[in-house]
């Protein structure tokens, strides 16, 4: 296995990869997952300020997730001319 110098073209393709995913699906996610517990929450009369609190932290873990999901999904994908391989030392 040929090991290839980290350029600025390959860490740009890297960091797009994790940048543009993690930021829509965060987007998605929250909006759809956001809006789902808004409603139910709502439904059911808990105060606005609680619902306010609960979203801010369900989103915080909801990011954290899907941030870890991305940097898989770029440690997994055949980029143009390279893949990222663990090594073991």
């Amino acid at each position: 296995m040929q090991e290839l110098e980290p350029t600025w073209g390959r860490t740009l393709s890297v960091w797009w990869l994790i940048f543009w995913r993690g930021f829509l699906g965060a987007a998605l996610l929250g909006a759809v997952i956001g809006g789902i517990f808004g409603f139910v929450a709502g439904m059911l009369g808990m105060p606005i300020q609680t619902i306010g609190n609960i979203s801010g932290i369900l989103g915080g873990v909801i990011g954290l997730l899907w941030a870890i999901l991305v940097v898989r999904m770029a440690l997994r994908k055949q980029y143009s001319g390279f893949r990222i391989a663990l090594i073991a030392r």
